[in-house]
């Protein structure tokens, strides 16, 4: 967002332009609210079952990830701070200020220890109130500040946004952005890059999880233009209703679907979903528009229930992904038929099986979704599974990987889906070191492993034995320096800031050691993460060090590189887009 895109109009002019430029509900093209990310394509329509389901008369809507945007006043900056141009972004941050009760507003913007920011995040489709979200915060041009390193940024509002041109192309007026509703606040130490000698990297800050949804902005079916009634939206409604109320309560215990009018219905996704919103879309279309019992053959013929014949396509590898999706969409009454998918022969079979089993609260799912979570196809999916249902043998199943997984992606996996899962649980419990980044000791009697995480969370995870860096190294991150000579038992530890005395401390090489003592001298987890990366890099670590090792999906060509068998998934078969638990956030 530039100075000059981020202008502040009239609250009136605003909502004039905005209301003028939106079409009409029900009158227009619902195209633009269709989504096009995050989600796979809806499986083709398989007319043998000759069910109608949601899928057939609705789109998705509301589903693309919504950017937020606002002004912030960053403070602490002890000196590298600094006043901006008179422009729209400093009237805006004036403004607020002053509602917020601040008297002495324009001294502290030309105050040397404060900075007007620009603070922007994005939030996902469907996020509920309090989830968190990342927040990246920076100085907008003309400003007189130089460093963001050691600010806090106080709680400020961000907004959803658009420019009035992408509302209505033949629009002509002023380039302005339109502000819509508060979605979110943001607050918190900003962080920045440990190299002090690169500027621009200064002027650009971070704060993981610093931001907190304030107002949901719930996914949608939009009707199809020739469905567009209201009994038809109610029956969606009522269908939707009766299949996650009752086992499946959503946060703040509202309605997992709403009528939002006769065109519209509004999704709350219920919590065991929170985790894999794609397959919740996946799963909702899928629902039918009529009960079983309502669905036989029109000519009366003595068939098969639907049920039935999803039980035995099941079994087939060729039709098995979309026949488990179908019996999830029927609820807890499908259980029986997914149970006997765990005694195939074939993996898939078994792994679609259980993965519905999760997403239908039943436990017998967590031995085979352990066991498909060891390979690269299933793993994204099966730990995502796994952190949603809470049962102590799902949450095993966890510690089993983290300890004894080979690859990295499984295990750091693991770790976030216990942790997402159950924070509290032994085997991830952490420490908050410096209330700058969390340090966790995990499985200290597997391989050892330093991983570092660059989104969601400030982080650095130890597995196995202790790390230890190798001398001789000497390694600068910020305003630190580590050092040691080649036979050295210690290595020393320095700190040269801006401002005050320097500072110099002896420590054991051992990795935990180290970075506890940079935290307790004022360092940053952006100080620890470059450090550790130097240190990787330079072949001075006793063990890996890996950035972001996260499970993802992966596509068959990928697989068959990687050497292992991609014959798995028969050909027309697809298993989903990456789970939100390992998305970007």
């Amino acid at each position: 967002m530039s100075s000059r895109q981020f202008r502040c109009t009239p609250f009136i002019l605003l909502l004039f332009v905005f209301l003028w430029s939106v079409p009409t509900i029900g009158c227009g093209d619902f195209s633009h609210l269709v989504y096009h990310r995050g989600v796979s394509a809806p499986e083709s329509p398989d007319l043998s079952y000759e069910v109608p389901v949601i899928g057939d008369r609705t789109l998705v809507g509301n589903a693309e990830p919504i950017r937020l945007g606002g002004v912030g006043l960053v403070e602490g900056l002890e000196g590298t701070g600094g006043d901006c141009n008179h422009d729209n972004y400093r009237a805006m941050l004036l403004n607020d200020l002053r509602k917020a009760g601040e008297r002495s507003a324009d001294k502290l913007l030309k105050s040397p220890d404060c900075a007007l920011v620009i603070v922007e995040a994005t939030m996902n489709p469907g996020a509920g109130i309090g989830d968190s979200i990342e927040v990246e915060v920076k100085f907008p041009a003309g400003s007189r500040a130089t460093s963001l390193r050691g600010g806090v940024l106080r709680k400020c509002t961000l907004y959803n946004y658009d420019f009035a041109k992408n509302l209505k192309n033949d629009y002509n007026g002023p380039r302005g952005m339109l502000l819509g509703h508060g979605l979110a606040t943001a607050q918190g130490p900003v962080l920045v890059s440990g190299e002090t000698d690169d500027q621009t990297r200064s002027k650009v800050g971070r704060i993981w999880q610093g931001g907190k949804v304030v107002k949901e902005h719930p996914l949608a079916l939009v009707m199809n233009r020739d469905s567009q009634r209201a009994a038809l939206t109610g029956l969606i409604v009522d269908r939707v209703n009766n299949l996650f109320l009752p086992s499946f309560p959503t946060a703040g215990d509202q309605k997992p679907a709403t009528a939002s009018s006769p065109h519209i219905v509004s999704l709350h996704v219920p919590a065991i979903y929170r985790q894999n919103i794609p397959r919740y879309l996946r799963v909702i279309r899928f629902i039918p528009l009529m009960e079983e019992g309502d669905s036989s053959s029109a000519d009366g013929k003595d068939k098969k229930s639907y049920r039935q014949r999803l039980g035995e396509d099941l079994l087939d590898p060729t039709r098995t992904v979309v026949a488990a999706l179908r019996l999830e969409a029927l609820g807890t009454k499908s259980v029986a038929s997914l149970r006997a998918g765990l005694e195939s022969k074939h993996p898939l079979v078994r792994f679609t099986s259980a993965e519905a089993l999760a997403y239908l609260g039943h436990p017998s799912c967590a031995e085979e979704l352990g066991r498909a979570a060891r390979h690269p196809l299933f793993r994204a999916y099966a730990l995502t599974a796994l952190a949603s249902l809470r049962e102590s043998a799902c949450q095993q199943q966890l510690v089993d990987l983290i300890e004894q997984a080979k690859d990295d992606e499984t295990r750091y996996g693991a770790f976030r889906a216990l942790l997402t899962l159950n924070s509290r649980h032994p085997a991830v419990s952490g420490d908050n070191v410096g209330g700058s980044f969390f340090l966790h000791r995990l499985a200290p009697d597997s391989g050892a492993l330093v991983h570092l995480s660059t989104s969601r969370r400030a982080e650095v995870a130890l597995f196995g034995k202790t790390p230890t860096l190798r001398p001789p190294f000497s390694l600068l991150a910020g305003e630190f320096t580590v050092t040691a000579d080649k036979d050295d038992q210690r290595c020393t530890v320095s700190r040269t800031p801006l401002r005050g005395e320097a500072d110099r401390k002896a420590c054991g090489l051992e990795v935990e050691e180290i970075v506890r003592l940079m935290a307790s001298m004022g360092g940053q987890y952006s100080d620890v993460l470059t450090l550790l990366q130097q240190a990787g890099s330079s072949d001075c670590v006793s063990c890996r060090v890996r950035l972001d090792a996260l499970p993802t999906a992966v596509r068959i060509e990928e697989l068959a590189a990687s050497g292992a068998d991609s014959s798995l998934l028969p050909a027309g078969q697809e298993l989903g887009q990456t789970p939100t638990l390992y998305g970007s956030r």
